[in-house]
């Protein structure tokens, strides 16, 4: 037989048809055979593959085939479920036939398979398929029904028991929006003998009407779904228990360790107390405490509620809630959430507030110098100071404009106290002040950026802007000086600087005249030297010819350009005596006639 020599594999893309659907590529294999032949073996498509599968009933194959192709349509998947289905329930697989059915959920009526496993061995079957379909919340009240009959036949009483509480309780919610109008604490109740996913869609449509009626007790449910830690309650308990255990979320942290079920979303019940602002601050307090997440939407307007409360406390004097409200304020802009709520709108936000402790706190995170200079300068605490000083470190121009602050600060305070005598208070942060000033003068001696004339304007009350009377202190030259003590160190490391620079610029002048003058005196030797050597030529001829160096040069210059130009004509008679020689038939005449120019010696 042949063997293969030689293969090579073709395959084309995928294409698209004119209705929109995909066509999967085809894939060839060409192969060249010892005896000399081309065999081309081409790939079936997979409608083909999947026909020749199901002819053979290799339902599980065909399904595998199917899936691997994209552009096989799901609808073609389902049915081919279904066939499977019926082949198996036709070989007597009822399990195996429930089990493809299942698959089908969704795209084949139920009744078509309710009604094939209606007899009673086949009735364990039946409550499975029933069960994935409740899962799926497709089950009808029908259903429903048919599947706590199967339950009772197969002696299960708690699942039967379970589908009457669940089908008594979506009946109840049909009620529920009577029940809220006219009695909200047994709505209220109603709801918390709910299941958790049926507490929670009623809270989302009612929760509106029971915040208004009912604050905070709806509060502490919403809060028990958010934290996962609601569990239903039996109906027969009082509303006044269900009432008081309700508000208890609220008061109590939370306890993972007493999750019932997945936490709900805090978004879906936040807009239940949109009329309630204080109760809302709390619901999304206590939810951030327990670390259930917010959106950044919900954590700014945990912010703005938060100092809205904050500015109440300090209209009314309440001391302990504007320090409570305070701390959750630097909490909300220091926590590891904190960026989620946007650095320049949390900004936004404490300026409306006139929230000044955030205001510093966002300056620094956002970097802007000018800003915070302008707060530390407005605030003029020793600690607010420290920092002005900290920021002037390596920055020339911050410098200036700290500098500035500081003469700002002596002129009000001296000003100030000129008014009102504050006594040895006042003349203490002068002090202090003043040392700053000469700390600040210090550090700029050391960085030796700014040049002596801007600094000292600066302290003159002029500005700190580096041409002009622009800065901070405006042009207010007049109050804004501070004494000259405080410069004098200042003042006289510059001068003894500037005096010793002079002293150098002098010795070296010195130096350079004397070298000048040396220079000179030895010019001055040579020429005299030059005169007094003897001559014993004619007195005629005892003046020496001068030498005219632009001259001398000219004439070098030509006989340069001379020389070259004869070089180059040598070099072309030279090429045509070569190149005649390559052209004459007389190579001796050619060779007497060059040598008569010249060009061969």
């Amino acid at each position: 037989g042949h063997t293969a020599v030689r293969a090579a594999g073709v395959t084309t893309p995928p294409t698209r048809n004119a209705d929109g659907s995909v066509r999967a590529g085809r894939s060839s294999a060409v192969v060249f055979t010892s005896g000399g032949s081309l065999v081309t073996l081409t790939e079936k498509g997979t409608s083909e593959k999947v026909n020749l599968l199901v002819q053979k009933n290799l339902y599980s194959a065909a399904i595998f085939v199917a899936y691997a192709d994209p552009s096989y349509e799901t609808e073609e998947i389902t049915q081919l479920y279904r066939r499977h289905a019926e082949y198996l329930y036709r070989k007597g697989d009822y399990s195996g036939a429930i089990d493809q059915y299942i698959y089908t959920i969704g795209s084949l009526e139920p009744s078509h398979v309710i009604f094939r496993y209606l007899d009673a061995p086949k009735i364990p079957l039946l409550v499975k398929y029933l069960e994935e379909l409740r899962s799926r919340d497709l089950t009808t009240p029908v259903h429903n029904e048919l599947l706590r009959t199967c339950y009772l036949k197969l002696n299960d009483a708690e699942s039967a028991e379970a589908i009457a509480a669940v089908s008594s309780r979506s009946m109840d919610t049909e009620s529920l929006s009577t029940m809220v109008a006219n009695s909200p604490k047994d709505a209220l109740a109603t709801i918390c003998s709910f299941e958790a996913p049926q507490a929670a869609e009623a809270l989302a449509v009612y929760g509106a009407s029971l915040a208004r009626l009912l604050p905070r007790e709806t509060a502490g449910l919403a809060v028990s779904l958010c934290l996962g830690t609601f569990s239903p309650r039996k109906l027969s308990e009082s509303s006044a228990t269900i009432m008081a255990d309700a508000k208890k979320f609220l008061e109590h942290p939370n306890n993972h360790e007493d999750q019932a079920h997945e936490p709900y979303p805090v978004h879906i019940f936040a807009s239940c107390f949109m009329e309630n602002p204080k109760m809302l601050r709390l619901i999304l307090t206590h939810c951030n405490r327990n670390k259930c997440p917010l959106t950044p939407s919900l954590r700014r307007t945990l912010l703005e509620l938060t100092l809205a409360e904050w500015n109440q406390a300090k209209r009314t004097g309440d001391t302990e809630a504007e320090k409570l409200r305070r701390k959750e304020a630097i909490a909300s802009l220091t926590d590891s959430h904190c960026r989620e709520i946007g650095d320049y709108d949390a900004l936004v936000i404490v300026q409306l507030a006139g929230f000044e402790e955030g205001e510093l706190l966002l300056y620094e995170r956002l970097q802007m110098g000018p800003m915070l200079l302008s707060r530390y300068a407005k605030d003029g605490t020793e600690k607010a100071r420290r920092q002005m000083l900290a920021m002037a470190q390596s920055d020339g121009d911050v410098l200036a404009d700290v500098l500035g602050y500081f003469v700002n600060m002596v002129a009000e305070r001296l000003a100030d106290a000129e008014d009102v005598d504050d006594g040895e208070e006042s003349d203490d942060e002068v002090n202090d002040i003043l040392e700053d000033i000469s700390e600040c003068l210090a550090l700029a001696r050391r960085q030796n950026i700014l040049p002596p004339v801007r600094i000292a304007r600066i302290l003159a009350g002029e500005g700190t802007g580096q041409f002009s009377s622009a800065g901070v202190n405006g042009g207010q030259s007049q109050a804004r000086t501070v004494p000259l003590s405080v410069a004098l160190d200042y003042v006289g490391d510059i001068l003894d600087e500037s005096r010793k620079e002079i002293s150098r610029l002098k010795v070296e002048v010195e130096e350079y005249n004397q070298l000048c003058n040396s220079m000179e005196a030895e010019i001055e030797s040579l020429l005299k030297a030059s005169q007094a050597v003897p001559s014993h030529k004619e007195p005629s001829e005892d003046v020496s010819p001068r030498i005219n160096i632009e001259e001398m040069y000219a004439k070098v210059r030509l006989a340069l350009d001379e020389g070259d130009k004869e070089d180059n004509k040598a070099e072309l008679s030279r090429e045509a005596f070569w190149r005649e020689m390559d052209q004459s038939e007389d190579s001796f005449q050619t060779i007497a006639r060059f040598f008569a120019k010249g060009v061969i010696q």
